[in-house]
């Protein structure tokens, strides 16, 4: 037999060169267990379909389990005369049991519905490991906004302090970016698992196959109908680390945060020892090198999306092999996203939060502007535009803070803007004189009143039990087709 199963259609063998070129069984390893499962899978259908014999089949299962078995703790030597992954389990097969049998494995099937059927099987398992992850994420960060809802700090926008705010209001905004990726992964997973398998090459087969029974075998929610689709359309790949960008983003985004905070110039957090490096130089360095990774980590994830669409933009419709490229920006996407949750993991389980400096940042600034602001214009009736000029002013014209909350600057003001003279009562003093009472006074939905911090906290917990329950429902559903599947191979093994 011929190492090259396809090959009899040409004379000449690939050249090495050639061969090196188009390889990707190394690769492949990523994706043969998943190979596997689904020819074992088709396989069984093919038995159901009176297409094999029991003797056949128990054959062709105990092969395919031994050579699973030894790819899984590396005891097989990949023959790199091979193209990929798939004929050399199918070879591997014929090898042990013969081409009698061992070439019936195939019937019915096609190299492009095979990678399709591995890949989704193979995304899904790794969608399902990051949603795990994030849940674990999740939790942790719960913790530090629990702990910190009176934690005052500054909140930012250019970079300038805005706005009074908490610490747990600041933390929150971050579970709300993390439910809604997994939102996006529940919606990604739903269009990934389906069954392509039985599309065949690309127009389906004349052999007498049920794809619903190889669907629920695996697990799918369903088939992939059309067979051009079914080996064509790689949307579901792009789409996958479309989400896993996103959430490269967000996470990129908290690494710059955080390396900002940590600086002596901010002073807002402490990052644990363990995540940090120092200087080979510079004896007085600490430096927040696990979250500047983070960073260039995310944008290798964002790269790998703009490479696989780059990959399939100008590919007609079919199958091509352009495809085979797509799977290493796959397995990066992941694994860099997985070494990224894991380092949040550490740093939010250790990180400190400076609260006395964050107090007194708050109190050494400007902050509380817009409150003031908005009292003149709930208390005296002045028109907000005419309110902003009154504390511009007041701003403008104070040497520190304490002296915007002057009564007497804040009634010249009034009557420099307005033209009309006001007397400010002590009481409106005391409210701008207790950080407590100004966030208090926020009463609209979200704001970082700890009414509405408390009810946010609230919130993101059910939305996260709701996302786990959706969750633990895809785990059942592979769960209750792997049960049966693993029963009936033992069953036609025994």
């Amino acid at each position: 037999m011929p190492k090259d199963l396809f090959r009899t259609r040409l004379d000449t063998p690939l050249d090495k060169k050639a061969l090196k070129f188009i390889s990707s069984l190394k690769e492949d390893l990523w994706i043969a267990e998943e190979d596997i499962i689904g020819t074992e899978v088709h396989d069984i259908m093919l038995f159901e379909q009176n297409l094999l014999t029991k003797s056949e089949i128990k054959k062709i299962l105990t092969s395919l389990e031994d050579i699973r078995e030894k790819l899984l703790t590396n005891q097989i030597e990949l023959n790199e005369n091979f193209e990929d992954i798939h004929p050399f389990i199918e070879q591997s097969v014929i090898d042990q049991i013969g081409i009698e049998i061992g070439g019936k494995i195939h019937t019915g099937r096609s190299r492009n519905d095979q990678i399709s059927v591995d890949l989704r099987l193979k995304i899904r398992k790794e969608l399902n490991n990051i949603t795990k992850e994030l849940f674990t994420l999740f939790d942790v960060l719960l913790n530090v906004s629990k702990k910190n809802i009176d934690t005052y700090m500054p909140l930012y926008t250019h970079l300038q302090k805005g706005q009074l705010g908490v610490f747990s209001h600041y933390i929150n905004n971050y579970l709300a970016q993390i439910l809604r990726s997994l939102e996006r992964i529940e919606e990604i997973y739903k269009r990934v698992n389906k069954n392509p398998l039985g599309a065949c090459a690309i127009g389906g087969t004349s052999i007498n196959i049920d794809r619903l029974r190889t669907a629920e075998l695996l697990g799918f929610d369903g088939i992939v109908y059309n067979s051009i689709d079914a080996v064509s359309s790689r949307d579901y790949i792009y789409e996958t680390i479309m989400g896993l960008s996103s959430l490269a983003i967000h996470f990129s985004r908290i690494a710059e945060d955080l390396i900002i905070w940590s600086t002596s110039e901010f002073n807002f957090i402490e990052l644990d020892n363990a995540y940090c490096s120092v200087s080979s130089v510079m004896p007085q360095k600490k430096n927040p090198d696990t979250l500047e990774l983070i960073r260039s980590k995310s944008s290798k994830i964002v790269s790998n999306l703009f490479n696989a669409v780059m990959v399939i933009k100008s590919i007609p419709t079919g199958y091509f092999r352009d495809f085979q490229d797509l799977k290493p920006l796959l397995k990066s996407s992941f694994e860099l996203l997985f070494s990224i949750i894991e380092m949040f993991k550490g740093i939010f389980s250790t990180i400190t939060i400076n609260k006395e400096n964050l107090r007194k940042v708050v109190n050494e600034s400007f902050i509380l502007a817009l409150d003031l602001a908005e009292l003149l214009v709930q208390k005296y009736n002045i028109p907000f535009r005419q309110s902003h000029k009154i504390v511009a002013l007041l701003v403008k014209n104070s040497e520190k803070p304490g002296d915007m909350l002057n009564k007497e600057k804040i009634e010249k003001y009034i009557f420099d803007v307005i033209n009309k003279e006001t007397k400010i009562s002590e009481n409106l003093i005391q409210t701008l004189g207790n950080l407590d009472l100004c966030l208090e006074r926020r009463t609209s939905q979200g704001s970082p009143a700890e009414k509405e911090v408390k009810l946010n906290i609230d919130e993101l917990t059910n939305n996260k039990e709701a996302l786990h329950n959706l969750f633990l429902k895809r785990l059942e559903m592979i769960r209750n087709a792997k049960i049966p599947r693993e029963k009936i191979i033992k069953n036609l093994l025994s």
